[in-house]
C-alpha cells in the first residue's frame, strides 16, 4: 500500500515539475502532456487519450457510422485504455508476452496479404499521417489480448456438435447470407485545414458531382482508386462479402433495395457522402474444398545425444535394404520405429496437405505408390516414408464445420472475456483524474 501511494505521489510530483512554469509554457504555446488516469502501476496520459480518440473517430468514419459526441468518445477511449493497461499488467504477472519475432512475422503476413513489401506497407500506414510505431503497438496489444483469451478462457470452453448443426441451419435460413459490395467515401472538405468544424459545402458537392459523372463513364473500381477517401480506395473500394451484421445499418438499408450491379444514390453521414455498388448477393452455399490425400507409413529414428546422425542414417539405410530384400515395411516399422506409429506398424493414415512437417510432405508428394524413400531429415529425426495409396477427398462439409466451430468459439470467448475484464477492473486500483479541476 505504501509503495502504491509513493508511486502515485511521485507521478503527481513529476507532473507538477512540468507545470511549474506556466509563463514559459504560454510563451511556447505547447500543451504539456499530463497524466489523466492511474491503472495499478501504470499511467494514462492526455497524449495517449487523444491518440485513442483519433483512432476511434477515424474507424467510425471509415465504417460510415455516426460519430458520437466528444464526451462519449472520451469515455469510450479512456475505458479502452484502462482495459489495455489492466490486461497488459495481468499478462506481465502471468509471464505472457509477444516477442519481437512474433510481432514481425504477423506484420509481414499483413503486408503480404495486401501484396505489399514491408517498406511499401509502412508507407501505406503513414500516408494519412498515422504512425507506424503506433500501428505496430496496436497489433502487439491485439496479439497479447489473444494470448490472454486463450490462456484464461478458450482453453475452458467447448463447442458441441449440436451448436454447430444449429448454427449451420440458422445460416441456411438466413437469405441472402452475404452482400458483396464496393464503397466510395467522399469526405467533407473543410473551409480551412486548421479548422476542423466548418465544411465547404460547395467544394464538397463539386467533388461529389464529379465522382457521380465519372461513374457514368468509368468502372466503379477505377473511380474509387482516383477519388475515394475510404480505407479500401487502393483496392478499388472493394469491401468484399459481408454478413448483414457486419455491414453498417446506413448501408444495409440501401443494399437491400439495390439490384446486382447497381450503384446507390449518395448516402449522407457525419463523415461525408458514401456511394455503394452491389457486386453480388451470395446465398448460403458450402465452399467446395477438394484435397489430395495420401495414405502413408513411416519409420522414424529420433535424434539423440548418444548416437551421431551418421550412425542413425546408416541404421536407417540398413533398414531400407532389409525392406528391399523382402521384409515388409509394416514389420520393419513395428520393429524399428521410435515413435507412436510403431504400434500401428508405421501407419499414419490418410494425410491432408499441411498435416505434416514441410520436409516430410515434400518427399511424400514426390514418391510413387509403394516406393520407399531415401532417409529424410526433419526436426523430429530421420524418416523412411512409404505412400500406399492416394485419393481426392471432398472436405467441404468438414471445413465448414471447423469454420463454424472457430466462429462460435470466438463469440463465446469474447462474451466471457468482457465479463472477466469487468471483474478484473472491479478488483483493480483505478483513478481517473481527467475530470478533476
Amino acid at each position: 500500500m505504501i509503495t502504491k501511494v509513493t508511486f502515485i505521489f511521485a507521478l503527481i510530483a513529476l507532473q507538477n515539475i512540468f507545470l511549474i512554469n506556466p509563463v514559459l509554457s504560454a510563451q511556447k504555446y505547447i500543451e504539456v502532456d499530463k497524466i489523466v488516469a492511474i491503472v495499478e502501476t501504470r499511467s494514462i496520459t492526455k497524449l495517449e487519450l487523444n491518440k485513442k480518440k483519433e483512432k476511434i473517430e477515424k474507424a467510425l468514419s471509415q465504417q460510415g457510422r455516426d460519430i458520437p459526441t466528444d464526451k462519449e468518445i472520451t469515455k469510450l477511449s479512456i475505458d479502452q485504455l484502462i482495459t489495455e493497461k489492466l490486461v497488459s499488467e495481468y499478462a506481465l504477472m502471468q509471464g505472457i508476452s509477444i516477442s519481437g519475432e512474433q510481432l514481425n512475422n504477423v506484420l509481414k503476413s499483413i503486408a503480404k496479404s495486401n501484396n505489399l513489401s514491408s517498406e511499401e506497407f509502412i508507407k501505406e500506414i503513414e500516408k494519412d499521417g498515422s504512425s507506424y510505431s503506433d500501428f505496430r503497438e496496436d497489433i502487439r496489444i491485439q496479439l497479447l489480448f489473444d494470448q490472454v483469451k486463450k490462456r484464461i478462457i478458450s482453453v475452458n470452453l467447448k463447442i458441441s456438435e449440436f451448436e454447430i448443426d444449429n448454427f449451420i441451419e440458422l445460416q441456411k435460413e438466413s437469405t441472402p447470407t452475404k452482400y458483396n459490395y464496393s464503397h466510395i467515401l467522399i469526405e467533407y472538405i473543410k473551409d480551412d485545414v486548421d479548422n476542423d468544424v466548418d465544411v465547404d459545402v460547395e467544394k464538397t458537392n463539386m467533388k461529389l458531382n464529379k465522382v457521380i459523372n465519372q461513374l457514368k463513364e468509368n468502372n466503379f473500381d477505377e473511380v474509387a482508386i482516383d477519388y475515394s477517401d475510404g480505407s479500401m480506395a487502393k483496392k478499388g473500394g472493394l469491401m468484399g462479402s459481408k454478413l448483414i451484421d457486419e455491414i453498417p445499418d446506413i448501408f444495409m438499408k440501401n443494399l437491400k433495395s439495390m439490384k446486382v450491379g447497381g450503384i446507390s444514390k449518395p448516402i449522407n453521414s457525419s463523415s461525408g457522402y458514401h456511394l455503394l455498388k452491389l457486386n453480388k448477393i451470395e446465398e448460403f452455399e458450402m465452399e467446395t474444398i477438394i484435397v489430395r490425400q495420401s495414405k502413408v507409413k513411416q519409420i522414424l529414428l529420433k535424434k539423440n545425444q548418444i548416437i551421431s546422425e551418421d550412425e542413425i542414417m546408416k541404421k536407417l539405410e540398413h533398414i531400407r535394404n532389409l525392406i528391399i530384400e523382402g521384409m515388409s515395411f509394416s514389420e520393419a516399422a513395428e520393429k524399428y520405429s521410435e515413435d507412436g506409429s510403431a504400434a500401428n506398424k508405421g501407419d499414419l493414415g490418410w494425410l491432408n496437405p499441411g498435416d505434416t512437417i514441410p520436409e516430410f510432405e515434400k518427399e511424400m508428394d514426390n514418391l510413387k505408390l509403394n516406393e520407399i524413400s531415401q532417409p529424410v531429415a526433419t526436426t523430429l529425426g530421420w524418416h523412411l516414408i512409404q505412400v500406399n495409396d492416394r485419393r481426392k477427398k471432398d472436405l467441404s462439409a468438414e471445413s465448414l464445420r471447423q469454420k463454424v466451430k472457430a466462429r462460435l468459439m470466438a463469440q463465446k470467448t469474447n462474451i466471457r472475456f468482457k465479463d472477466w475484464v469487468k471483474s478484473l477492473r472491479e478488483g483493480a486500483h483505478v483513478e481517473i483524474w481527467l475530470y478533476e479541476k
